[in-house]
């Protein structure tokens, strides 16, 4: 297996007036060629800083930081300058040269390139029709909507034909729309470029429509990793389930059932039960096979379904009733299906 980025045993510390501040804790990732990568956290959790450390904009105390081969933490002056230049990076606030157009911002990495001045304009031309921004070449930033700036902070960082992309929280500022086109022009970078993507990220959505392994990060550490769907689908971690329950509505109903909303409120025999399934499960007709296999009622409070890398993943919320004996023996039928099952609120005792 081809490996673009090789990060080993990396921690890096902020010396504080209180103290030292621990910011990355002996983080060790490796990450395909080709491949886009997420990195997710709540604030403090060390993901900047990671990310940061992959171009040594910050150096780790301890570790290596390996790039296409080449070991980033042994060079220094021009030959680290050089193997930087195979590294592009857009952040959230997208830094455009305020008093430049849109074509200037461009061109100005390629100035550094060597290349003749026809040739700098057209490079930076066809980077603009690229990011579909050609018609505003002459526009200033300050023209320009915030899915704009970050198309062109895009360009910009194509300018150098970098072998990865690091993008550290670039859709944090935009709504949801715009972080759409936004994710599907990084996912044509990859596929056309095949350009390695690193995205730094606090939005677990983010991470669900684009990426195809994810890093959990928590007070400096990874505390979870794997592919995308794997993660999604069994959270070891507390603050992993956290992050997917913004993604999804289902985790509500413990709200509504601690507030007793009406829909909560269950009659004798009856019972709230959270269905969480996976692909081979998804497919199939579930809810009326064991509706009339057992012959149990069930009224969906909520649900969720998902692609992700192009296989469904969901669950079901629903009140279950029509006997304690018919009803144990459907959660044992979805369990043997793999169907995890969760009882929220059980009634089946007063049946």
């Amino acid at each position: 297996m081809d490996w673009m980025i090789v990060l080993d045993h990396i921690s890096r510390v902020f010396p504080g007036g209180g103290g030292d501040v621990q910011a990355v804790r002996d983080v060790s990732l490796t990450i395909q060629d080709g491949e886009i990568y997420g990195i997710v956290g709540f604030s403090g959790a060390g993901k900047s800083t990671l990310v940061r450390c992959i171009n040594l904009l910050e150096r780790p105390d301890k570790g290596r930081v390996l790039v296409d081969g080449v070991d980033l933490t042994a060079l220094r002056g021009a030959a680290l300058s050089r193997e930087r230049r195979k590294i592009g990076m857009i952040f959230q606030q997208f830094n455009l040269f305020a008093t430049r157009t849109v074509l200037e911002n461009v061109v100005f990495p390629l100035k550094y390139r060597g290349m003749r001045r026809q040739d700098i304009r057209k490079k930076a031309e066809e980077l603009l029709r690229f990011v579909e921004l050609e018609d505003k070449k002459d526009a200033y930033p300050s023209q320009l909507s915030g899915g704009q700036k970050q198309r062109v902070a895009i360009a910009r960082a194509l300018a150098s034909a970098p072998k990865v992309l690091l993008c550290d929280e670039a859709t944090s500022a935009l709504d949801p729309q715009t972080t759409g086109s936004i994710l599907k022009l990084l996912r044509r970078l990859n596929t056309e470029l095949g350009i390695t993507i690193v995205i730094i990220t606090h939005q677990m959505q983010v991470v669900k429509e684009i990426c195809d392994r994810v890093a959990v990060m928590e007070n400096g550490r990874v505390v979870e990793e794997g592919d995308v769907f794997s993660v999604f689908a069994n959270p070891q971690q507390p603050v992993t389930r956290s992050f997917i329950d913004t993604t999804t509505n289902l985790s509500q109903i413990h709200t509504l059932i601690e507030e007793g909303a009406s829909i909560t409120q269950l009659k004798p025999g009856e019972c709230i039960i959270r269905m969480k399934y996976l692909e081979r499960s998804a497919s199939e007709a579930l809810v009326s096979q064991i509706s009339c296999r057992f012959s149990v009622d069930l009224n969906i409070i909520c649900g969720s379904v998902d692609m992700i890398g192009g296989n469904p993943l969901g669950g079901l919320i629903v009140i279950a009733s029509g006997g304690a004996e018919n009803i144990g023996r459907m959660i044992d039928y979805l369990r043997e299906k793999n169907v995890e099952v969760e009882v929220l609120s059980d009634a089946r005792a007063a049946g």
